[in-house]
């Protein structure tokens, strides 16, 4: 290779350098995942997972909440006597919780475990996303075009006033979803009843061996020396009436024999009262308003998670 070439070789690879170390140190600066907890501007994608795995080291918390969006939309910091993180995130399956609760639940004196109703192990298991990232994960993140292009959405949407997707104690910013889903839109909601119900027809009742990461959950807090109080939080009154009167109500009622055999102390608020439709968005009914959760939570839940923190904390003393 002539001269003129190798430094023509090398101009191309140390702009290629430069390039690269740019693209990098951008995406490490504005950290639109919050992936290495240096995000200033606020969260404004979708990465739950990878910020509350920053954020729960750093809010001084002694309990922790975790789920699935459903208690993930409950402000943590307006629940009483005891410093929640809200360590839920949308679609959370029991996999996920338990390698969440693995790595962070450590000091704390309470966990409350959102379950919904039937739910069980993940059909398709996706391994411990929670374990940290290897050298190559990390430069996949930081030279990715797609993060430049949240790095740009995160710093547009700050510089617009918008608000982030969470708050700093790990709960969901439920702004947005006031202004999408708190008015009436019945064609939507007949079309998520229908495939709510549909779900219910096809439920059968679980065996022992869906139900793994509940014992492991189970296990670990157990060991831990960690209180869990587990609730069951309540369906929109709509699908409660249609479980209540289903064929597959039984399998439901083996479900919670069952969830009740792996934890000791269980809040079961799923057909109950508590399924008024005030306390839903009005088009979804999925989700229970954040200030619904918060009443249901101080008057029915934290009550009975304070007696078994005591009680535990008084038999580990004796």
């Amino acid at each position: 290779m002539g001269t003129a070439a190798r430094r023509y070789v090398l101009f191309s690879l140390g702009v290629a350098g430069l390039l690269a170390l740019a693209v990098g140190l951008f995406n490490f600066l504005v950290d639109p995942y919050n992936r290495f907890g240096n995000n200033r501007l606020g969260v404004y994608i979708s990465a739950e997972r990878e910020s509350k795995a920053v954020e729960v080291r750093r809010y001084p918390h002694n309990a922790l909440l975790i789920g699935n969006s459903r208690m993930a939309m409950i402000p943590a910091d307006q629940l009483e006597s005891f410093h929640f993180f809200n360590g839920a995130f949308g679609g959370g399956t029991a996999e996920e919780e338990y390698y969440f609760l693995e790595h962070f639940a450590s000091r704390e004196e309470l966990v409350i475990l959102g379950i919904d109703l039937g739910q069980c192990d993940p059909l398709t298991l996706q391994g411990d996303i929670f374990a940290p990232p290897g050298l190559s994960g990390t430069l996949d993140n930081l030279l990715s075009l797609q993060t430049v292009e949240y790095s740009m959405r995160t710093i547009l949407d700050h510089r617009a006033g918008k608000s982030a997707s969470m708050r700093r104690d790990g709960s969901f910013d439920a702004r947005r979803w006031f202004e999408l889903y708190d008015h009436e839109n019945s064609a939507y909601t007949e079309w998520q009843l229908d495939g709510l119900k549909r779900g219910v027809d096809n439920y059968a009742t679980p065996t022992q061996e869906r139900m793994t990461f509940y014992r492991k959950i189970a296990e670990l807090l157990r060991q831990r020396n960690i209180t869990c109080v587990v609730v069951v939080p309540p369906f929109h009154e709509a699908l409660a009436k249609y479980i209540q009167t289903s064929p597959t109500l039984s399998a439901y009622q083996a479900w919670r024999r069952e969830l009740g055999s792996i934890f000791p102390i269980v809040v079961d608020l799923s057909l109950g009262p508590d399924c008024a439709a005030e306390n839903f968005f009005k088009s979804d009914v999925v989700h229970f308003k954040p200030e619904a959760g918060v009443r249901l939570f101080n008057a029915k839940v934290i009550p009975v998670a304070l007696e078994a923190v005591r009680a535990h904390a008084g038999a580990v003393q004796r």
